[in-house]
């Protein structure tokens, strides 16, 4: 009998155990779950931050905060913003702007209960336990003159007052071409082979432009349904082309003062930096414009490329050059 009790104590001992070993691993197993869920909602709460950094964006939310809901014209005229910029703002606030049903823009759930605790987090930022996402100088290097971005958001905002210096770019690039005798289109580095080529060749840059122009306005357009940002789009694709004139600047200036030098290797190696230069300007110039994501504006200045392509054998088809 005292051997049956002393049995029954010892399993009853080594159930007390598990019981208690299991709710140590409950308790620890809830502690890190509370603690991904802390750092899941600050990591929320700092890229609220970092998307409501621009003021625009922050009448976007205060305006669907009021109101609670808000058509794309009625944001349009409130903000006095172009078409193209308001995408873009609203790109930006994805996850915490959706558009309803009714195709009207409303806060989601989730962004409404993180903007509705950012006056605790701001004591969190202030007392430094909250991570506020920093640019890095390689980020900021690579986004001024890799993309250009901060150049095209101001040829966005003031895109009638810099169309004429965008024009003016562009002939200029045609005459540097024919001095140089090295016509750009886009991608290639063509010689007229006749003197009737070399009569219009001074107008081979500026309808290379007006053509980049219209073919990436009509892919947004078909592709994203994005429409507006015309003029923005026109400024934003005369500088993109800016890079195409390095390679004809050089050659003329090899011409001038080195008669006789040759410069060949500058048409086949140089074009290879410079093209993946030049389509990053055009897809940020499109982001810009029509408000769209790089991702996607980097399919439509592959599109423009292989439009480019196939112009180019086209023209060599018909002995064009």
């Amino acid at each position: 009998m005292v051997f049956k009790i002393f049995l029954t104590h010892a399993d009853t001992s080594g159930f007390n155990t598990d019981i208690q070993s299991e709710g140590r691993d409950a308790v620890s197993r809830s502690s890190e779950l509370g603690e991904q869920l802390v750092s899941s909602s600050e990591n929320n709460i700092s890229k609220v931050y970092t998307a409501l950094g621009n003021s625009y964006r922050r009448q976007i939310v205060q305006i669907l905060r009021e109101k609670g809901k808000a058509g794309f014209k009625e944001l349009h005229d409130t903000l006095g913003i172009s078409v193209g910029a308001l995408y873009h703002h609203l790109e930006a606030l994805e996850g915490i702007v959706a558009q309803a049903p009714d195709k009207k823009y409303v806060l989601t759930e989730q962004g409404r209960s993180t903007i509705d605790t950012l006056s605790i987090s701001e004591e969190k930022i202030a007392a430094g336990r909250l991570p506020v996402a920093r640019e890095t100088r390689l980020g900021l290097v690579s986004k001024e003159v890799l993309f250009g971005r901060t150049l095209f958001e101001y040829l966005n905002q003031e895109s009638l007052r810099t169309l004429p210096l965008a024009v003016l770019i562009v002939f200029f690039g045609g005459w540097v071409s024919s001095q140089a005798n090295l016509e750009p289109l886009l991608l290639f580095y063509l010689s007229p082979t006749s003197s009737a080529g070399r009569a219009w060749f001074i107008l081979l840059f500026p309808i290379g432009w007006l053509a980049t122009f219209a073919v990436a306005d009509i892919l947004s357009t078909t592709i994203f349904h994005r429409k507006g940002g015309d003029i923005s789009l026109l400024n934003g694709t005369a500088f993109s082309m800016l890079p195409l004139l390095i390679v004809p600047g050089i050659s003329f200036l090899v011409q001038e003062f080195s008669p006789g030098r040759p410069v060949g290797y500058l048409t086949i190696l140089l074009p290879v930096v410079l093209q993946v230069w030049i389509l990053c300007l055009l897809s940020t110039s499109i982001s810009i414009s029509k408000g769209l994501k790089l991702e996607k504006t980097a399919l439509i200045s592959l599109g423009v490329v292989y439009v480019n392509i196939l112009a180019l054998v086209t023209a060599l088809q018909f002995g064009l050059f």
